[in-house]
């Protein structure tokens, strides 16, 4: 993977992660959904090796995370996004 890449993933993952430990409260469930329903289809159109190589990147990355419940959520990203 390219340096670019890498920074896209990692940019994806903060974001998506951090939409998924937001508070109800502060930001609600539904719209949290139409925020990042577009991103698991845009994914779902991409190729299985595509999907794999984003997976295998997401997982490289999320081990790397230091805050455990942020590393916990993390790694659950290639499946909640459809990826595997």
């Amino acid at each position: 993977m390219t340096e670019l890449e890498r920074v896209l993933a990692t940019a994806l993952m903060d974001l998506v992660v951090s939409i998924d430990l937001t508070d109800d409260d502060d930001i609600d469930p539904g719209v949290a959904t139409t925020l990042l329903e577009p991103i698991a289809a845009h994914l779902d159109n991409t190729s299985a090796p595509t999907r794999q190589a984003l997976s295998t990147l997401l997982t490289d990355i999320a081990q790397q995370e230091t805050n455990p419940v942020r590393r916990s959520t993390a790694l659950e990203l290639p499946t909640a996004l459809g990826l595997i």
